[in-house]
């Protein structure tokens, strides 16, 4: 266990400010592509939830709860799951204040935005945080590697809802199986053939093409 883990476990609150101050980059990316994908599905309106009040209560609800954290869990990995966990609270809170809002028969109908359709990433998101290859690309390959990047975040969003989750887990943010299978209170062989599956209809995407989706995906479930 590093160091400055012991130490804010220890009740060392500088250890933890500066414990939370180096996973708050990855953590704002994470949170803020989670939001979007909410957002896209009609989980959430536009705006209508800030990046940085789930961050709020995710680092206040670690200070909290540190001593609970599950033996062998990475404080990365364990960070995520107190993310996930508080956007289901806040997408769960959306859904009951929207079912029992007044609805004016003159109102007009909101416009649903289609998951597959591409929408603007967080200003916030450098070519740094997407790629983290030391590297600098060309005009060009900034166009080229923004329209990857998108394509990709759309058709993400179009896995069911368990393989999306365990893919990010996996191939973005770097946990293993072991990990997200705790995490997510799943067998590590579910864990797995999520991953597979979602790595399997996303190479059907890219390299068999799809107009409309991901070929052979339905629909995400919430």
């Amino acid at each position: 266990m590093p160091v400055s883990l012991q130490r804010a476990q220890g009740g060392d609150r500088q250890a933890f400010i500066a414990l939370a101050e180096q996973h708050l980059p990855a953590l704002y990316r994470f949170v803020a592509r989670e939001i979007r994908y909410h957002e896209a599905l009609g989980n959430l309106a536009p705006d209508e939830v800030d990046v940085e009040d789930v961050l709020d209560e995710v680092f206040l609800t670690a200070l909290r709860q540190l001593h609970r954290r599950p033996r062998g869990a990475t404080f990365k990995g364990w960070l995520r799951h107190l993310a996930l966990q508080t956007l289901r609270r806040v997408v769960r809170a959306s859904r009951e204040r929207r079912r029992y809002e007044q609805v004016r028969l003159e109102d007009p109908l909101p416009n649903e935005e289609r998951v597959q359709e591409s929408y603007p990433l967080d200003p916030s998101v450098t070519w740094k945080d997407v790629f983290p290859h030391p590297f600098t690309p060309s005009p060009e390959e900034a166009v080229l590697l923004k329209e990857t990047w998108q394509t990709l975040e759309a058709a993400l969003n179009q896995l069911p809802a368990d393989q999306r989750e365990v893919f990010l887990l996996r191939a973005i943010e770097g946990l293993s199986y072991e990990e997200i299978a705790a995490m997510l209170g799943r067998p590590i062989q579910q864990v797995k053939s999520s991953y597979q599956a979602a790595r399997e209809a996303l190479r059907r995407w890219f390299f068999e093409g799809s107009g409309s989706g991901v070929p052979g995906v339905a629909e995400p479930k919430m």
